[in-house]
């Protein structure tokens, strides 16, 4: 990791005007701003967009592309090179890779948690910045297992922090998140500190759902951990304290004001441009075959929604109106590479939605919610048992759909569910339950949560997709974590070595909860 991820730096870019005298009265250097003018409120809105911006595949986040061709969700047009890294899970130190991304993210959020720490002002913003902290070191330990934690963060105090144990961290954001939930609850009407308002760019400064949110979150990281034996007392009495607060009902969408000229990062790479063209990566994104068949199998009617009609591509009009003929969209599954652009379906008009550039970037769907509530019931961690848990799963596919567009949606997804069809009808036993939840989930979480789908195929092996095709690939299955990043053996290789880091194998070695 490079030193900078582990020092609370925040730059900060202002313009400066220039007049007489106007270098004698500069106080200060822009390029070392002091704490004092990276105000939580500042830094707030544009941490969280960097935040999503991981989550949803912009910049070098190259493995959110690489985790939705593992799970069936995206693959690769013909015409282009032969995908080999991502066709035949070829991993590195280099790619894919998260780390930097998520530290860059925690070290703005260090600000203000320290900012808080100082000035009782900034509570509220304190405590959503460790929400986030929370999420950021989640997908860290998804990605990685052990991961510095503890030690991280402290500036010149330790450049060289030390790995702690994913399990720890795990544990320690839950506690992390209960007692920002707690304060949330306490504060939510203290005018005597500061209220988000539109600086929020997720909720807007409703602090119920940031408490919704948390409470959600950390849900996830209960079920998450469903396979270690020796945690089931404690996952289910957190689960049980997660009853009073409640859960995401909503989409949990960031919107600091995109429009066609300030497009989200998701859009930008798939949308239509500022000048009214094709972005670039639509046309080399294309939808998996795996993920189009089960749509087709299971008369799925989000499948013009998730994939694109062959040879469409969102500068059409038609583009935004599915069509209702199976024939429309193809695929190659992983390990081929063939289809060409008019033979084969882009990605779809739910993801894409317009033509505005306007369209909010999700961090979580309310789908995602009612899937994760769902399989945490059928366990026991909240009340309610297994009738509980098809409610949920049933308006988990209902939000999916709402959150698509499909026009009645609430009689489009009854109708769907009462197909008699495996992995959508409800079952009888409590392993297909658990089976046909995931599978569900992984349906609607398509181009949204790739990352969400490989954690729930490495917990559970479901859902059941293919390894890749491609007859020279050493490897036949998606690997279980990713390499630690080359930086970490080159300016912190004592605590690289001591966590493992040198002996790391992707295909053998599992996270913590596997």
């Amino acid at each position: 990791m490079k030193k900078l991820m582990y020092i609370s730096i925040l730059v900060i870019v202002a313009g400066f005007g220039c007049k007489k005298g106007f270098l004698s009265e500069l106080q200060n250097n822009p390029n070392a701003p002091t704490t004092n003018a990276a105000t939580p409120p500042l830094v707030l809105p544009g941490t969280i967009n960097s935040l999503v911006g991981i989550t949803n595949g912009v910049g070098n986040n190259n493995g959110y592309q690489s985790q939705a061709a593992w799970v069936g969700y995206w693959n690769y047009s013909g015409g282009y090179s032969f995908n080999q890294t991502v066709q035949e899970y070829v991993m590195s130190n280099g790619q894919p890779q998260v780390w930097d991304g998520y530290f860059n993210v925690l070290t703005n959020l260090n600000v203000i948690v320290q900012q808080a720490a100082a000035n009782s002002t900034y509570t509220n913003y304190g405590d959503i910045a460790k929400i986030l902290e929370a999420v950021c070191y989640k997908n860290l330990v998804d990605a990685y297992n052990d991961v510095p934690y503890s030690t991280a963060l402290k500036g010149s105090g330790n450049f060289y922090p030390s790995y702690d144990k994913g399990s720890d961290v795990y544990d320690s954001i839950v506690a992390k998140l209960d007692a920002a939930m707690a304060d949330l609850n306490t504060n939510q009407s203290n005018s005597a500190i500061a209220q988000p308002g539109s600086d929020d760019i997720l909720f807007q400064g409703d602090l119920s759902l940031w408490i919704q949110f948390a409470n959600t979150v950390k849900l996830k990281c209960l079920v998450q951990q469903s396979n270690v034996s020796a945690k089931q007392a404690y996952l289910a009495s957190e689960g049980a304290k997660t009853n009073s607060y409640g859960y995401l009902t909503s989409d949990a969408l960031v919107q600091p004001g995109y429009n066609s000229a300030q497009q989200s990062g998701f859009y930008a790479n798939f949308g239509v441009s500022t000048s009214g063209g094709l972005n670039g990566t639509f046309n080399y994104i294309r939808t998996g075959g795996t993920i189009i068949q089960f749509y087709k199998n299971t008369n799925d009617p989000r499948l013009g929604y998730f994939a694109g009609a062959k040879g469409l591509d969102p500068t059409e009009d038609a583009y935004y109106t599915p069509s209702t003929s199976q024939d429309d969209y193809a695929g190659d599954v992983l390990g081929i590479q063939s289809t060409s652009l008019t033979h084969g379906s882009g990605i779809g008009p739910g993801l894409i939605q317009n033509k505005s550039g306007n369209q909010a970037a999700p961090i979580m769907l309310a789908a995602e919610s009612y899937f994760v509530q769902a399989e945490a019931e059928l366990y026991g961690y909240i009340p309610g048992g297994a009738g509980a848990a098809h409610t949920a799963y049933n308006n988990g596919i209902l939000a999916s759909m709402n959150y698509l567009g499909l026009p009645d949606a609430a009689s489009a997804a009854a109708t769907f569910e009462a197909q008699d069809i495996t992995n959508v009808a409800w079952p009888t036993s409590k392993d297909a339950q658990l089976q046909t939840i995931i599978t569900q989930k992984w349906a609607a979480l398509n181009g949204i949560s790739n990352a969400e789908a490989w954690n729930d195929w490495r917990r559970t092996g479901f859902p059941n997709v293919p390894g890749t095709v491609s007859p020279t690939t050493t490897e036949h299955h998606m690997p279980y974590r990713y390499y630690y990043p080359l930086e970490e053996p080159t300016d912190n290789e004592a605590a690289w070595l001591a966590a493992g880091g040198d002996k790391v194998n992707p295909f053998t070695d599992k996270i913590f909860w596997q």
